[in-house]
């Protein structure tokens, strides 16, 4: 782990809880900024803080549009955390890579080293059956590790950092277009451009 530092190892194992849980879909962040954009039309922006926001990040900046804060501050606030998250999930997403580089590499550490022991105990049998074991496990973990573990934890938090990527972007342009009391319709036709036509027509709006 020499070439991460402490900071992105905590990160790479503060995220693996994660990979149990599937992302909300973008669909379902839009349909509820849709949902919000008609609460805060019809009662203002102070009826959002009775709503319930389940996705963390779209609750911050509803809570930025409660307290009244001015749009420069709200977009300023959201790019700040999205940066952040970003860059943890990146971390993440490097731990769980080069484990998976270097897992391979440290069995064959383990196979020469068993190979060592077998060489210089040619004359024991039970030496020579324990040390030619070590060398075979050793690589066996290494590729069991890499392949089985550490590279499919890569690819999992890899996929869910940018479908979370895509929803924070989705959030603050919902956010911001939400301060303005906009039409719901339209913010919908407008986010609806973040995703495949076909995951667009799912969209509770359009099925009214």
């Amino acid at each position: 782990m020499l070439k991460s530092s402490a900071n992105d190892f905590k990160a790479g194992m503060s995220l693996l809880p994660r990979i149990f849980m599937n992302p909300m879909s973008p669909v379902s962040i839009i349909d509820q900024l849709v949902e919000l954009a008609d609460v805060a039309r019809k009662d203002g922006l102070i009826a959002l803080e009775s709503q319930e926001v389940k996705h963390s990040y779209l609750a911050k900046g509803i809570q930025l549009l409660v307290d009244g804060q001015k749009p420069e501050l709200v977009a300023k606030t959201l790019d700040a955390e999205s940066d952040a998250q970003a860059k943890r999930e990146k971390h993440g997403v490097s731990v769980w890579s080069y484990m998976g580089e270097v897992a391979p590499a440290m069995g064959m550490v383990g196979t020469l080293i068993g190979l060592v022991a077998l060489l210089k105990n040619m004359d024991s049998q039970a030496a020579l059956t324990s040390g030619m074991a070590l060398a075979l496990l050793t690589t066996l973990y290494g590729a069991v590790l890499a392949n089985a573990i550490a590279l499919p934890i890569a690819n999992k938090m890899r996929v869910q950092s940018e479908v979370e990527e895509l929803n924070r972007e989705i959030i603050q342009d919902g956010v911001s277009y939400i301060q303005t009391g906009g039409n719901p319709r339209v913010l919908a036709d407008m986010l609806a451009s973040y995703v495949p036509p076909s995951q667009a027509a799912k969209l509770s709006i359009y099925a009214k």
